[in-house]
């Protein structure tokens, strides 16, 4: 893959991309958090899937928990299915990069962001009983 020629090197449009990763921190908090971040970041993860021979799992995999987080969020956020799948198309390249960042060039803080937002999806899961996630009677995360 080429990067564009940019004139901030990736870390620096990371830390800009920042405030798209974690909407709950910014002034208009997304009220479906962290749904909508995890559906997001499952997209990304099947599109690396999909782009990588060195990604483990099925992309299929990959859309189907995107697909639950989204079912899972689209109640909670106020929009229209098509305002919802739109904002979690915005959000899915931040997350490829991320995972680009992290896994293909060894970066630090793009580990420790994936693995917070990672976490994050796993507690909201449990606490939903999504899929592929048996729920956790220690997680208290409720949401609705």
């Amino acid at each position: 893959m080429r990067w564009p020629e940019a004139n901030l090197p990736r870390a620096a449009l990371l830390a800009l991309a920042v405030p798209l990763c974690f909407p709950a921190l910014a002034e208009n908090a997304d009220p479906a958090f962290p749904a909508t971040d995890c559906a997001a970041l499952w997209q990304a993860t099947a599109s690396f899937r999909a782009s990588y021979a060195i990604a483990e799992g099925a992309p299929s995999e990959a859309r189907a928990m995107a697909r639950a987080f989204r079912d899972a969020g689209l109640p909670r956020s106020g929009q229209t299915a098509a305002g919802y799948d739109a904002r979690i198309a915005r959000l899915r390249p931040v997350y490829l990069l991320l995972l680009e960042n992290h896994i293909l060039n060894g970066s630090r803080s793009s580990r420790d962001q994936y693995l917070r937002l990672s976490g994050l999806c796993d507690a909201f899961a449990r606490s939903e009983g999504l899929p592929g996630h048996p729920p956790d009677r220690r997680t208290p995360l409720r949401t609705k």
